[in-house]
């Protein structure tokens, strides 16, 4: 009998890698090589080469490693716009000093039309990098400020217990409350990356990186958020963003839908994360993050190198999903309504699919969005990696639609 295209045979062994396994990747056995080419410039294990610079100097990318409050050194990618005067803020400044005028009105009014800092995380086999190619010079040429971080066993952000092959989700959620509260210049813990007092925010997800910030969300707008170190008083949150996001149930449901629809497809998602072959092969990467291989959606074979290459580092350490399985968001959804409990304290959100998403199903982004309070997400032309390749635009303008009506 064949099911999807495939021999049903092929269901006994797909079934309990899926299933169990889900998205998770084993350890590679040169993690200490690889740990070592993120920290150190002369290890032996070369880090893969650089992506291409935007054209526009004023808006390139800068990558450092900074230690969070969480405790973790962690990579950082800013992408901010340069600092200028405007001429009617100059002709005020004069104005003031020759005529002794107050100008804090109008100095009021300047800081308040300032725009939100954009910040990003990403998701599994991808690092702080998948945003610094186009949506940060992009928008920081718009004015707005960038940032990003990577999660601890992505690109160089190392984990904080040396030769972990696993992360717990709490460990995650964390560095994001870390990061986002170092945002401010006048947070004890602050990163100093000069973007003010008490910036406003608006933090987008993907895919994997949507799940971490649905839990930290649990955690700072939560019932119980008093009994952790998150509040949402120390992070001027002004609105959320979760793009291609693992659902609140997790992928095990997904996956189970995938192996009904066609066990080809089940069978490339089980290869190229499981099996790594992501990695290796072109045509498996491709499928996955960048809309397969009829239409080489903008992206070279030269660049599925270079993006194998960063999946290679990526990868040193992967999500704890058996701890993660116990923590689900969708286990405080309403059991009616599938909404989270505390979805009506949280700032503005937005929900994000994409027509070619080879890893996340419209099933899966619908029920992000119910788990958000939102009555349908909205669905972009593009693959699973929407801020790659020559559709990135497309979410981009979903983006800034957005945060346009903030």
């Amino acid at each position: 009998m064949m099911i999807g295209g495939a021999p049903s045979f092929l269901l006994l062994f797909l079934l309990p890698i899926t299933v169990l396994s889900a998205f998770e990747v084993p350890y590679p056995q040169s993690s200490a090589q690889i740990r070592s080419s993120i920290v150190a410039s002369d290890a032996s294990f070369p880090p893969p080469p650089p992506p291409p610079q935007n054209k526009n100097d004023e808006n390139q990318p800068i990558t450092r490693q900074i230690l969070l409050g969480s405790g973790t050194m962690a990579e950082v990618i800013t992408c901010i716009p340069p600092k200028k005067t405007t001429s009617p803020d100059m002709l005020e400044n004069i104005f003031s000093s020759l005529f002794g005028t107050d100008n804090k009105s109008s100095s009021s009014s300047s800081s308040n039309k300032k725009k939100p800092t954009l910040a990003f995380l990403h998701g599994s086999f991808h690092a702080s990098w998948c945003w610094a190619e186009k949506y940060m010079p992009y928008f920081a040429s718009l004015g707005y400020p960038c940032v990003a971080f990577s999660l601890q066993g992505t690109g160089g952000t190392p984990v904080m217990e040396a030769g972990a092959k696993k992360v717990k989700i709490e460990s995650h959620v964390a560095d994001l409350n870390a990061f986002l509260k170092g945002l401010s210049d006048d947070d004890t813990a602050s990163l100093g990356l000069g973007l003010g007092d008490d910036p406003k925010i608006v933090l987008i997800g993907h895919s994997f990186g949507g799940l971490t910030i649905m839990k930290w969300l649990e955690q700072t707008y939560g019932d119980k958020n008093d009994d952790n170190n998150n509040s949402p008083k120390d992070i001027n949150l002004a609105g959320v963003g979760l793009m291609c996001s693992v659902p609140p149930s997790g992928n095990g449901a997904m996956t189970m839908r995938f192996i009904r629809r066609s066990l080809v497809d089940a069978w490339k998602i089980t290869a190229g994360f499981v099996m790594k072959k992501a990695i290796t092969d072109k045509a498996i990467c491709r499928d996955l993050f960048f809309g397969g291989t009829e239409d080489d959606n903008g992206i070279s074979d030269e660049d599925v190198e270079r993006y194998q290459s960063y999946f290679q580092r990526d990868t040193v350490a992967t999500i704890d999903l058996g701890d993660l399985a116990k923590k689900l968001p969708s286990a405080l959804a309403d059991g009616e309504t599938g909404r989270a409990p505390f979805v009506d304290r949280v700032p503005p959100v937005f929900v994000v699919g994409a027509t070619e998403d080879f890893i996340v199903d419209r099933e899966g982004v619908d029920e992000t969005a119910r788990y958000m309070g939102l009555e349908e997400p909205l669905i972009v032309d593009s693959p699973h990696d929407v801020m790659l390749g020559r559709r990135w635009n497309n979410g981009a303008d979903a983006i800034l639609e957005f945060i346009g009506a903030l």
